[in-house]
């Protein structure tokens, strides 16, 4: 079972639209994930955080296009090493670091992350997200089979154009109810609409185990620790300049965007 509906969470749909119109979208533009790789089937996945890393709404989106077997995974993700310099190099870091409150962080919003906090889900990475019309992601998986990475959903704007495929079923993600999704499965986003679709997107562990097919059995502050333990070696990793040098050429050598600039 790759989803299951949580009908526990309770969700007033017009209320929390009407603070999204108010509270995020007037923050500025979204903030577009990846945007270097964009092409006219992938143009633009991308959003507003409400709980980040930094507590800016504008950090939360840092991506990395990776294809197995390729130079691009050979040079950033090489197997049976360490790459922390990678993660250093793309600014990537533990979903349990994206715990700070953004400033969308308010009204019916914040009512609703800490209704879902109080049932033991853990939330973080809390984000608005953006599919544009007619277009899909890759077909991907956020992790390894053993890795516990469950994706709340939560749709605001949507269609029935709108799906996420995963084991052969296009599942529809209704407006207004909270779908649960495993995210280290094999599978894709699409929006054949002419119509933007937007979610409320985020992390969750499910420590309490109230959901039938998600509960995270394993000791949560070990994973806390992990986190932590990430974030120092990030910290104290130093990328030569021949390491930069190098991740820059097979970087630039993907862009497909040729509009895109470096910030």
């Amino acid at each position: 079972m790759f989803y299951e509906e949580l009908d526990f969470i309770k969700i007033d749909l017009e209320k929390l639209k009407e603070e999204v119109k108010k509270s995020v979208f007037t923050l500025g533009d979204r903030v577009v994930q990846g945007e270097e790789f964009e092409t006219p089937q992938y143009c633009g996945f991308g959003g507003w955080s409400i709980l980040s890393r930094t507590g800016d709404w504008r950090d939360g989106f840092a991506f990395f296009q990776n294809e197995e077997g390729t130079v691009l995974e050979e040079t950033f993700f090489p197997k049976d090493k360490e790459n922390y310099a990678t993660l250093k190099y793309f600014d990537i870091a533990h979903s349990l670091e994206y715990n700070k409150p953004t400033q969308a962080y308010v009204g019916a919003l914040k009512e609703l992350i800490e209704q879902i906090a109080s049932f033991g889900l853990n939330p973080t990475r809390v984000r608005i997200t953006c599919l544009k019309a007619g277009c899909k992601s890759l077909v991907h998986r956020d992790g390894g089979d053993d890795e516990y990475i469950a994706r709340l959903h939560i749709p605001l704007w949507t269609n029935e154009k709108c799906v996420f495929i995963c084991e052969g079923q296009n599942l529809h993600m209704e407006a207004g109810k909270a779908h649960l999704i495993m995210a280290s499965k094999w599978h894709q986003i699409r929006n054949d609409s002419d119509e933007d679709r937007y979610h409320i997107l985020m992390d969750v562990y499910d420590t309490k185990k109230v959901t039938k097919h998600f509960p995270y059995d394993a000791d949560f502050a070990l994973l806390e620790d992990f986190a932590k333990g990430m974030r120092e070696k990030i910290d104290a990793c130093v990328i030569t300049p021949e390491d930069l040098a190098l991740f820059d050429s097979v970087r630039d050598s993907y862009i497909t965007n040729p509009h895109f600039t470096k910030k």
